[in-house]
């Protein structure tokens, strides 16, 4: 059944449950979309047309705003599944297409990057699908149950997992795919979510080397604190269509990783690498350490073979200067 079909015959399904998969507990809110956002309860957030979205630390709502004046048909021409519900201006037709997560992906758990990873992918091929706004920061959304937007439910049954949503973005060629970080980053310049996976990876690396060399936990959790938000506007900042994360954002990550690599890391950047030489090495086969010791050699051979022959020329020709002079 396509979205389209799903909109018009589910007449005997209850409509998307919104309330029970918005997640803020205190969000943010506001009259005007442009502004004046203040944290409230949930109750007063749902009185007003403008709410937060998710919290920072996790995404239930996949949220793609959409202002070609087709919000409420484009899912289904391209051939998605049914949006969890559209919530669109009434006029233009411009609004916010929305997919609820079956499971909310935690965004600050160093342990379990795959879904984040996957996440930023579902994140900017529904942003290439839907002809989503490039600048859109995923951060507030339209109140769909506020009477200033018209507001089309899709059913309550229309809970995804992220394959639920990648496959058919695979089948239309539009998920993202990239192997190095500059391909990464220019394959995910429309997600928020990317910059989530871009930044992470930033902080990860930089704190594994340094880690071993603080005692004090609260010297390094300052350090990454620090090292996040640089990273944040001089790399982040200039490589994503949304900008750099907020002040919130990124402080929430750097703590994770701050506190993940301070419980799991004790040994200094060189003890570790040493380690990981020591285990590398006790992997291989005799055979294998003979024939790398072979080409090590045969590598230093040929080297020290090319320098002795320039030092003995240097010394040749300072003889030979040498013995001209004393003639």
């Amino acid at each position: 059944m396509t979205a389209d079909e799903d909109w018009e015959s589910d007449v005997w399904t209850l409509p998307f449950p919104f309330e029970e998969h918005w997640r803020p507990q205190r969000p943010y809110a506001s009259r005007s979309k442009t502004g004046g956002y203040y944290r409230t309860s949930r109750d007063r957030a749902l009185t007003l047309p403008y709410v937060e979205s998710n919290p920072k630390a996790m995404t239930s709502l996949v949220i793609t705003d959409h202002d070609g004046g087709r919000a409420d048909e484009i899912a289904a021409l391209c051939g998605l599944p049914v949006p969890s519900y559209v919530a669109m201006n009434p006029y233009t037709r411009d609004g916010h297409i929305v997919y609820a997560l079956k499971k909310p992906v935690i965004l600050t758990d160093p342990a379990r990057r795959d879904p984040v990873h996957l996440l930023a992918r579902v994140e900017a091929g529904l942003n290439n699908v839907l002809a989503g706004d490039v600048a859109y920061a995923h951060r507030f959304t339209k109140n769909p149950t506020h009477d200033d937007h018209l507001t089309l439910w899709g059913p309550d049954y229309a809970l995804y997992e992220l394959r639920d949503l990648w496959e058919p973005i695979a089948a239309l060629g539009a998920l993202p795919k990239y192997h190095t970080t500059t391909e990464r980053r220019k394959a995910l310049a429309s997600s928020g979510t990317g910059r989530n996976v871009d930044l992470f990876e930033l902080i990860r690396r930089w704190s594994y080397r340094r880690r071993g060399d603080y005692d004090d936990w609260n010297s390094w959790r300052q350090l990454v604190d620090d090292h996040a938000w640089d990273r944040n506007i001089d790399i982040i900042g200039p490589a994503y269509t949304k900008g750099p994360m907020e002040p919130g954002e990124v402080q929430a990550l750097a703590r994770s990783v701050s506190a993940w690599t301070w419980r799991k890391i004790k040994r200094t950047f060189s003890e570790e690498q040493a380690r990981r030489g020591r285990a590398s090495s006790a992997k291989l086969t005799d055979e294998e350490r003979r024939e790398k010791a072979s080409k090590a050699g045969r590598t230093m051979t040929d080297a020290r073979r090319e320098a002795n022959r320039k030092r003995a020329t240097k010394y040749d020709e300072a003889a030979f200067i040498a013995a001209a002079l004393e003639g």
